[in-house]
């Protein structure tokens, strides 16, 4: 089998970074074998320079090598929040999410809040929350699920706690993100037709 390097990359927390970072290491000759949220495996064993470069090139694109394991303890953590709130899961509500990741990297939930703060500069209930948030506007613009569904899926009580916290965090409103949703499809219907007339 050949030479494997796995590459922890902070801040690397959607489909959106994992396609620049992608971009970007190709682009220094570096040959991507997988990506995902956080975590990059490239072919091959990279030397001091090559380190060096995508450690530039990371900073100039806002993201970061980790190399310690409290960073990489974050990356799992964050990875982890991000995966359980792709899979649904928070409309189950028999167990907390704190609770969830305080049994999966055996640290209480009030140590690992207090890493978490003091290494990124957010405490992780507003971190999970603006995850949950980026899932609620991703799933207004691309779906047609009625915003009772959104909002138990993506583990609010209510509809109205739901756009409470939606316009606390964006200042607009779950409406707003619904208008951009049915105006992107007139627009391409709209060239559609005059791309055909």
């Amino acid at each position: 089998m050949n030479e494997q390097t796995t590459l922890r990359i902070r801040g690397m927390v959607c489909d959106r970074c994992v396609s620049v970072v992608r971009r970007e290491l190709e682009g220094l000759g570096i040959s991507v074998l997988r990506t995902r949220l956080g975590l990059v495996t490239v072919e091959g064993t990279l030397s001091a320079e090559q380190l060096a470069l995508v450690r530039s090139m990371l900073e100039a694109e806002g993201f970061s090598l980790l190399n310690d394991r409290k960073a990489a303890l974050l990356q799992n953590v964050k990875d982890f929040i991000n995966g359980f709130i792709e899979s649904g899961e928070l409309a189950e509500r028999n167990q907390r999410l704190s609770d969830r990741l305080a049994e999966r990297f055996a640290v209480d939930y009030p140590t690992l809040s207090a890493l978490f703060s003091s290494t990124e500069g957010i405490t992780l209930e507003k971190y999970t929350i603006s995850q949950r948030l980026d899932k609620v506007r991703e799933l207004l613009v691309y779906s047609d699920l009625p915003v009772a569904d959104i909002a138990y899926q993506t583990g609010f009580g209510t509809v109205q706690h739901l756009s409470n916290q939606f316009k606390r965090e964006t200042g607009l409103t779950p409406a707003f993100y619904r208008r951009i949703r049915r105006e992107k499809e007139r627009l391409q219907h709209d060239s559609v037709v005059t791309a055909s007339a």
